[in-house]
């Protein structure tokens, strides 16, 4: 077993369309928000260092029957052990970086506009949430998902980034 780090960069390498999660007026308001490049790194069976780029959103807007729409996430340089957890918003298990922040399955196709974002990590891209966690696997060298968050093998680091702008599609 080899330990393996996410990390969440401030680098931007392109946009995202999302709606506003919980509340998601009809029709849709459709926020623009950068992707950010996220690696996966670690050390191969062979010993050799392997490092896999990924997109993601890091940023989303929160909007709720009192409140109006902001952008909210994780902005902060910070490191926390991830936790292989259910995820009440959607189906399915995620990496819990703690409370209700989560590094999970983003949408196909980043700008569909049909996704809401409420500040996880959200892995953008046909395939890649499967290819993120496969490169998790190899390079911990544990097959299951559990059986990496209990043994404290996998931990994400957070780069300062500013929370962009709210804009609007």
């Amino acid at each position: 077993m080899r330990p393996v780090t996410i990390t969440i960069t401030n680098l931007t390498v392109g946009i995202a369309h999302i709606t506003s999660y919980p509340e998601r007026p009809r029709p849709y308001t459709i926020y623009r928000v950068p992707l950010y490049r996220v690696t996966v790194s670690g050390t191969s069976n062979r010993n050799s260092r392997v490092t896999e780029e990924f997109e993601a959103i890091r940023f989303g807007v929160q909007r709720t029957l009192t409140r109006s729409a902001r952008i909210v996430g994780l902005a902060d340089e910070q490191t926390h052990t991830l936790d292989w957890s259910n995820i009440s918003t959607m189906p399915g298990f995620a990496w819990r970086v703690y409370d209700g922040f989560f590094i999970h399955k983003g949408p196909d196709n980043s700008l569909g506009g049909t996704m809401g974002s409420i500040g996880c990590v959200e892995i953008c891209g046909a395939g890649e949430w499967d290819r993120f966690n496969n490169t998790i696997k190899l390079l911990t060298g544990v097959q299951d998902e559990h059986r990496i968050g209990n043994n404290r093998l996998l931990t994400a680091q957070y780069e300062s980034a500013t929370r962009p702008p709210l804009i609007i599609v």
